[in-house]
């Protein structure tokens, strides 16, 4: 479905160049929940940025059913670190504000945002807004104002990072029913392997700056999956340790460029 063949970017400021990515080549196939861990900087959030049309690559191509991908293609959806919701408008509302925009009739839209806000789990908050939701209940509603309009691939750029570790272990196991029953393909960017495990069926580890792909692994744990009690899991054990034993060579690594870097 999608495929990133190659892909280099560099961002420019002044006189300095500062190298982002590195020959970057993932394929994420259809129904597939591929996740991608890395250090900070390592320009994990430049690649959905990329797929998103919002900038582009210095060199290779990203393809999306075969063809160069491009800005506001609606079989793409792409939730944020922040929910960006509208403040003057109700989670109804919110989540209804796609279906405006492609112009659907105002009673099937109604019903679609019903049968949303009940999968998420929101019923009852219809007419609240943003201010008066949680952290969690606003992420939620995030996700459902971008699966309403049916994408085929979702990316997430670490939409669970700022909320605390109960309301995240809720939402993952939201977010695998919501998968499941949809089948939509899934990129989903974190700094979490606990989380990026738990939820994948493919972990790609990125280097640091500039990134590129150092190993993509297989997450062989049987579904649906049971969040809370997955660590109990020897194969989950195995795969842990063997990608925190890749991630932390990743990490160093980057220190010590960084370090290197300092010292020149």
């Amino acid at each position: 479905m999608l495929i990133f063949d190659t892909i280099s970017k560099d961002y420019r400021s002044r006189n300095r160049t500062v190298p982002a990515l590195r020959d970057v080549s993932l394929t994420v196939a259809p129904q597939a929940f591929v996740t991608i861990v890395g250090p900070s900087g390592c320009g994990k959030s430049t690649l959905l940025n990329l797929v998103a049309g919002l900038d582009h690559p210095d060199s290779g191509a990203i393809l999306f059913h075969g063809a160069t991908v491009r800005r506001g293609d609606r079989r793409i959806g792409y939730v944020t670190q922040q929910d960006n919701l509208f403040p003057w408008r109700t989670l109804r509302d919110n989540i209804r504000f796609p279906l405006e925009v492609t112009g659907r009739p105002r009673r099937e839209a109604l019903e679609r945002v019903s049968y949303w806000i009940d999968k998420v789990g929101l019923t009852g908050f219809d007419e609240a807004f943003p201010h008066e939701l949680s952290g969690g209940m606003r992420q939620r509603a995030n996700i459902a104002r971008t699966l309403i309009y049916e994408p085929e691939l979702i990316m997430m750029d670490e939409p669970f990072g700022p909320l605390d570790a109960q309301t995240r272990l809720e939402l993952h196991g939201e977010l695998l029913r919501i998968w499941e029953e949809t089948k939509v393909s899934v990129l989903f960017i974190t700094h979490d392997l606990t989380e990026a495990i738990a939820l994948s069926s493919q972990v790609a580890i990125m280097s640091a700056r500039p990134g590129r792909i150092t190993e993509l692994r297989d997450v062989p744990l049987a579904r649906p999956r049971d969040i809370a009690r997955l660590h109990d899991d020897p194969a989950y054990r195995q795969i842990y340790d063997h990608l925190w034993d890749t991630l932390k060579m990743v990490v160093e690594e980057a220190r010590t460029s960084a370090g290197a870097g300092a010292s020149a």
